[in-house]
């Protein structure tokens, strides 16, 4: 969803970015990123949703701006290697404060944790295979993240729609690594 916004209008996150880069090791922003997350999390469980929200929009934000920070200044394997490991990280925290939180079901949360982590897991078997990270899928982490601002929004006024929220996550996520999965198994027949 948000990667067909960013190809219709290829120049707004490069506009948008441009004010906040600077130059610092995107390492410590993905670090950032990360406790964020964790914040995230922790207000979720604790049934602060809207805050909870407000985290993982400042996630969202900041997992960009060490994408375009490395961009500019330029990449290494390590940078690389922290950022994707530090976005399944953020995922499991954000999702596992919703699980772990007594007012919700957390089964849902749970397997979509699973289901989020087996569709990054295709993504990076996909470059070991063939030398290129798979992204596409009907669920991106940018999507992600904004079902899940959005799920928390409401949740402050209405928690059973979290249920809700987390279930459209866990189905999405479901087709996106049947999606994954279906192409690289094209591509390598």
């Amino acid at each position: 969803m948000l990667e067909r916004i960013d190809q219709k209008f290829p120049g707004l996150r490069k506009k948008i970015l441009s004010r906040l880069i600077f130059k610092i090791n995107p390492n410590i922003i993905s670090f950032l990123a990360l406790l964020t997350a964790v914040i995230a999390g922790i207000c979720f469980y604790n049934s602060y949703f809207l805050i909870g929200s407000l985290f993982v929009l400042l996630n969202g934000i900041l997992d960009i701006l060490d994408g375009g920070i490395a961009k500019k200044y330029g990449t290494s394997k390590l940078g690389d290697f922290l950022d994707h490991t530090f976005d399944r990280l953020a995922d499991a925290f954000i999702l596992l404060g919703f699980a772990l939180n007594p007012r919700i079901s957390g089964e849902i949360a749970f397997i979509a944790i699973i289901m989020i982590l087996l569709v990054s897991y295709l993504g990076t078997q996909a470059q070991a295979i063939t030398g290129y990270r798979l992204y596409q899928g009907f669920l991106g982490r940018a999507d992600r993240l904004v079902i899940l601002i959005i799920i928390g929004i409401i949740g402050e006024f209405y928690s059973m729609w979290i249920v809700y929220g987390l279930f459209i996550i866990l189905i999405l996520s479901g087709l996106t690594f049947i999606e994954r999965f279906y192409m690289i198994y094209r591509r390598l027949k």
